[in-house]
């Protein structure tokens, strides 16, 4: 096998791993915002307490932006573009249970 043939061969499974790997996070994102979204619809309900599932919905956010940013490093643009909506999504979820949990505490 000739060596330029072994280096596509190489990026041909890269880039199979990280199509993979990216249609995984995608899955794994949308479970971790419906759990995080449940969690924070029950905290909205008359002042419900903060409880330890609504902190592991948290922190499962938390990590999963971290788990985007080292995607986004291997990613082509289109990956880039799938994983920074996605990012947008966690955000936008995350900032809302923090304010929410910031509210509750103050009440």
């Amino acid at each position: 096998m000739k060596k330029s043939d072994l280096t596509k061969l190489m990026g041909e499974v890269i880039a199979m791993a990280t199509r993979e790997s990216i249609e995984t996070m995608i899955q794994e994102t949308k479970q971790r915002l419906e759990q995080a979204k449940y969690e924070l619809s029950l905290a909205n309900q008359n002042g419900y307490p903060i409880t330890a599932s609504y902190t592991e919905a948290q922190q499962g956010l938390e990590q999963t932006e971290m788990e985007i940013d080292k995607l986004m490093h291997s990613a082509n643009h289109q990956q880039k573009d799938q994983l920074h909506r996605l990012h947008l999504q966690v955000s936008q979820c995350l900032n809302d249970m923090i304010l929410d949990e910031n509210d509750l505490e103050h009440r």
